[in-house]
């Protein structure tokens, strides 16, 4: 992120003005003039019978109300913050505010810094980027703010409360003290999943206790309490509508563990209202069943409750509106195992979808392709649909372009998975899409292709990679679902020892690695098969524009390995975003594979062939840079590298093998200097993604009795996204 170049900003803030502070503050303050696409949804509105219309109205407000919950998952300060901007901008209209803050000598640039980083802090759900765990602060400063504040109309309670949460949490807003620009696992980070008092030790403990308890750790945070014995003490939080009585237990004489209940209560009581509200509403008894499963699992915590939705919205064929809610993805837990609360809906595209019936079919097919052996294949075909989607709501701090569910990996095991994919936001994202150190050639050609690209990049990377290969499991009876003491490791030549044992998952024994791990095998499976001309031809592309998408797909995930750079934090050594770590390991192992080309081939004219490299990266931190491809060496020097690559995080995902997988993947990731010295002039040109303004739902009931359901649009700007907001929250906010 950049901020205004204005140095009065930092002067007023009383920060000193040396060029290091300044390269730092200027990563974290949200630019005034911040990019925003509207999701539009009006013309599929138009088209859906008036239960349908309930029905999505009913289950986005249990959505939004649970999308709360996520501040609380971000930091400690977020809570307060978001109650703070919706008491100011419910105070009045926006743009009276803006008249009476241009009346008390707030600058038009202030209060366009200000409504950017308050979208940013909305779209968010917090005050760290979703996408790299970063912190933003306001360009405003502090003081121009506090005017802003405290001249807001408001009367008597509510204007105490702003005051109160303003100086409360005036100082964490701006502050930038080394532990607080990244989330991260304490004392080098902050993380609102644990206390700041956890260690390592205090993690592993906890997380021990639950292996052998046999409990997930999807919907808990952890806190460390000053216990009364010898023995430290710990809270597992459960988040559930109902507080139910607290259990202790004593842990192997090293530590004392009490779970309790009613965590996010309050919120969740408002999603589970909404979810039976939805119920009358519903298509079929099969989807009424999955909600009552829902409102079970938010109301008690229970994960089994959770798994029997998942396995019912498995089962549940193509309905035409799609739901599903929950603590998912573990990206922003830095132990990766810990789930953020998301909730969405979303409209099947029957056309778009068609597209892909093709690939769904072939899937069993052509993960035979994929290089390992097998024993390494999981029986059946894991995911067992891909469909487009026109999204509704998707109440969370981050929308992905496509998804594939559930991320239980024993309901996965045994009931596959579907992938979904939001062509919306696949659309927005190619509008806003800027072609930085790529040369003009190369800029043209993925502007033309761009979104045909990203397209087959998530299909192939949803179904095939996600929905590819097997972990090898022994069960609590001793049972292996492999001929274990039969398969030999690949790697070593060795016959396989090691599995995951019982209460083990993917995510606990790779821990911290496991979502970038996975990430980079899904990539890799999604370059891999853009090189398969059966699975490009089941795409609906071949000949040369089939080669044309191949070099694309190739040449944006070096490019987005070489940008990835940005979010690398070389204090700490640390990756805090999956995907980017992940494509920075692609990045490293086809660079190594270019060079060792390079090597094998150079001849008597060594500067001729340098000019053939397959991937070359021109220019220094002082000149333009530039990413090249040699696309006539995407098959010959590229493809076996990135097999190979494959094949390695297959296996030791297989085995549970995190000794290795950890060392291998560290290798990989770890940035050399010659690369990191582009960093501060990729920050310098890297352009924030969009953030996304969503439609918002209202219920009217005429004079005969009748309810209708209203649908509302705002204006792709930050103002739009803070509208929305408070068309969401306005009852909630009066009423807290």
């Amino acid at each position: 992120m950049t901020s205004n170049p204005r140095e009065t900003g930092a002067k007023r803030l009383g920060l000193g003005l040396s060029n290091d502070w300044n390269n730092i503050r200027s990563q974290h303050v949200v630019p005034a003039d911040l990019p925003v696409s509207r999701i539009s949804c009006k013309e599929t509105w138009s088209k859906l019978s008036e239960p349908q219309k309930h029905f999505i109205h009913h289950f986005s407000r249990a959505s939004w109300s649970g999308s709360r919950i996520c501040c609380s998952q971000v930091s400690e300060e977020s809570p307060d913050i978001l109650k703070m901007l919706l008491l100011m901008f419910s105070s009045t209209d926006i743009l009276d505010l803006k008249r009476r803050c241009h009346l008390e000598a707030v600058t038009p640039w202030e209060w366009d810094s200000f409504t950017a980083y308050a979208a940013c802090f909305l779209a968010n759900k917090g005050n760290y980027l979703a996408f790299g765990d970063m912190k933003f602060i306001p360009g405003i400063p502090d003081n121009q703010l506090d005017i802003i504040v405290r001249i807001c109309p408001l009367k008597d309670d509510k204007k105490r409360r702003v005051l109160d949460l303003w100086d409360k949490r005036r100082k964490k807003i701006y502050s930038l003290s080394s532990v607080e620009r990244r989330l991260g696992m304490p004392p080098h980070g902050l993380s609102a999943y644990y206390s700041n008092n956890m260690s390592p030790r205090d993690v592993q403990l906890v997380s021990d206790w639950m292996m052998d308890s046999e409990r997930e750790p999807w919907n808990t945070r952890v806190w460390k309490t000053s216990g009364h014995g010898d023995l430290p003490e710990y809270e597992l939080r459960i988040a559930s509508a109902r507080s139910l009585p607290t259990k202790t237990y004593s842990y192997k004489n090293k530590g004392v563990i009490h779970v309790i209940y009613g965590d996010h209560k309050e919120d969740l009581k408002d999603v589970v209202i909404n979810l039976r509200n939805a119920i009358p509403y519903a298509d079929t008894d099969h989807q009424r069943e999955m909600l009552k499963c829902f409102i079970d699992y938010l109301e008690t915590g229970s994960i089994e409750s959770h798994k029997r939705s998942q396995i019912l919205w498995l089962q549940q064929g193509e309905p035409a509106i799609e739901v599903n809610i929950g603590f998912v993805e573990t990206y922003r837990d830095p132990q990766r195992c810990r789930a953020e609360f998301e909730g969405y809906v979303a409209v099947r595209n029957q056309s778009a979808s068609k597209q892909f019936r093709p690939l769904r079919e072939r899937a069993k097919y052509l993960l035979a392709a994929l290089p390992w052996p097998k024993e390494f294949h999981a029986e059946e075909a894991q995911s067992t649909d891909f469909a487009c989607f026109q999204i509704f709501a998707f109440a969370n701090g981050s929308i992905p372009a496509g998804v594939n569910l559930p991320n239980y990996e024993d309901v996965r095991v045994a009931h596959g998975s579907r992938n979904l994919c939001f062509l919306d936001v696949l659309g927005s994202k190619d509008n806003n899409f800027q072609t930085t150190f790529l040369d003009e050639d190369d800029a043209r050609i993925v502007q033309r292709l761009r979104h045909e690209e990203s397209v087959v990049q998530v299909a192939f990377h949803e179904l095939l990679g996600h929905g590819s290969g097997k972990l090898f499991i022994r069960n609590s009876e001793g049972g292996y679902n492999f001929p274990y003491g039969k398969v030999r490791h690949p790697i070593t030549g060795e016959l396989v020892s090691t599995c995951y044992k019982p209460g083990e998952t993917w995510n606990s024994v790779f821990g911290d690695i496991s979502s970038a791990f996975e990430e980079c095998r899904a990539e890799c499976v999604g370059l891999f098969f853009t090189t398969h001309p059966e699975a490009m031809e089941a795409v609906g592309y071949k000949g040369q524009q089939a080669e044309d998408l191949m070099y694309v797909n190739w040449l944006m995930m070096v490019r987005a390995g070489f940008m990835a750079i940005a979010v690398y934090s070389e204090d700490t050594d640390v990756w805090p975003q999956a995907h980017a770590q992940a494509r920075f390991a692609i990045l490293c192992t086809l660079l190594a594979a270019s060079e060792l080309d390079a090597q094998e081939n150079a001849g008597e004219d060594e500067q001729h062939e340098r000019k053939r490299d397959f991937i070359k990266i021109h220019g220094c931190e002082y000149r333009k840079v530039i990413v090249r491809m040699n696309r006539n060496k995407i098959k010959t020097v590229g493809f076996p590298a990135l097999r190979t690559l494959l094949m390695r995080l297959q296996v030791y995902r297989s085995t549970a093998d995190v000794t290795g997988g950890r060392e291998f993947f560290k290798l990989l990731t770890t940035v050399p200097k010659s690369l990191l010295e582009f960093k501060l002039k990729i920050s310098r040109n890297r352009r924030s993604g969009p953030l996304f303004v969503q439609a918002h739902t209202s219920v009217t009931t005429n004079k005969e009795g009748e309810s209708r359901v209203l649908l509302e649009e705002f204006s792709p700007t930050p103002v739009g996204i803070i509208e929305s907001s408070l068309a969401r929250f306005r009852d909630w906010i009066s009423g807290g």
